[in-house]
């Protein structure tokens, strides 16, 4: 589709939620609107929650099929003159890094984000970032039995002793979500290494030794079925352990472990308040809540069992925690955020579907 209509036509969507919101979001008039990227069967039950506690009414503006095609990120940047929401609860940062340069929100509270470890902060205060979920390798326990045989970096997507019937890997596409995020963070790490990895992953799934997916679920659901062929892929560990609960013959590898490689890559959610809101108060409040340890405990408590970033934040044995349990992966977010579009012509060149 022509880009200039693409933008165009989010420019007049935009608008008409500006001019409409008390029809497009019912009760809108006096609750606030919450932007969220979060999968709904995951935010839904948090939303409830808070609105139980606090009495307040939330209208929560999801990422569903009605409009998956504009995109929570693509509906802030066209709505920053004239904001619809009042907070974001996003399901990664590179985005949100983006947004903030934009101009799209407003200052945190210096509580909220001194609150959380140095390393997870934005250091304008524009946002807080908590409830991590990592980058990990899910293993087929009946494909590759013997422990000492499995992967343990991300750059085995081109050891030549994975490849072939029984042995094939997977990964999905990194055009979308966290598995373009991590391919952002790698090439802003090192744009030349970078460049050569996804060039020869793209090759070898040209050979039929790496399959490329739609998303980190369908990873998960491939790996998890012997019967696949797939030994084993990169995925979330939210996306792990539905396969972990269901019982699946799998196990999870943090990867780039080993001394002289980077460790392994955790994506946190994100809070931001909207700049020109209609509600900042409730807003914060709202962000307060959310933010709480109490909260980050719950998530991590749930299915999506997200790695809470606060070392006091109690979570079960079965959630992994950076420092602690796994080495993680120094990023520059900031850089990141920069790099956003940067990177996605290249790489829709080598993984975009024909």
């Amino acid at each position: 589709m022509n880009k200039v209509l693409v933008v165009g036509s989010i420019l007049v969507i935009a608008a008409a939620a500006y001019v409409l919101k008390p029809l497009l979001f019912p009760g809108a008039s006096d609750a606030l609107t919450l932007y969220c990227s979060v999968d709904q069967d995951q935010s839904q039950p948090v939303v409830e929650e808070y609105r139980k506690v606090s009495g307040k009414a939330v209208s929560l503006v999801g990422e569903t099929e009605a409009n998956r095609s504009i995109g929570i990120t693509k509906r802030l940047e066209a709505e920053r003159e004239h904001p619809v929401a009042d907070v974001v609860w996003a399901n990664e940062i590179m985005n949100t890094v983006a947004l903030a340069d934009l101009g799209v929100f407003a200052p945190m509270p210096k509580d909220l984000v001194e609150a959380f470890p140095e390393r997870w902060r934005d250091a304008k205060g524009r946002f807080v970032a908590f409830a991590g979920r990592a980058r990990i390798l899910l293993v087929n326990t009946k494909l590759l039995p013997d422990p000492k045989d499995w992967p343990t970096s991300v750059a085995d997507l081109l050891d030549t002793r994975f490849g072939g019937e029984g042995r094939r890997m997977a990964m999905a596409r990194p055009l979308v979500g966290t598995t373009y995020a991590h391919a952002v963070a790698l090439l802003t790490r090192d744009a030349e290494a970078g460049k050569k990895f996804f060039t020869d992953v793209a090759a070898r799934a040209a050979a039929g030794d790496v399959k490329i997916l739609p998303g980190n679920g369908t990873v998960m659901r491939l790996v998890a079925d012997a019967s696949n062929g797939i030994a084993w892929g990169l995925t979330d560990t939210d996306d792990a352990r539905v396969a972990i609960e269901r019982g699946d013959p799998v196990a999870v590898v943090y990867p780039d472990q080993a001394d002289g490689r980077p460790g392994t890559l955790v994506i946190p959610n994100t809070v931001a308040l909207v700049r020109g809101g209609d509600f900042p108060a409730d807003a914060e409040a709202f962000a307060r809540w959310l933010l709480s340890k109490a909260n980050e405990g719950r998530l991590a408590a749930g299915p999506i069992a997200n790695i809470p970033l606060r070392d006091d934040v109690e979570a079960p044995a079965h959630v992994k925690r950076p420092g602690r349990d796994f080495r993680a992966m120094d990023v520059d977010w900031a850089a990141v955020g920069r790099d956003r579009d940067r990177w996605q012509g290249f790489l829709a060149g080598l993984f975009q579907a024909k």
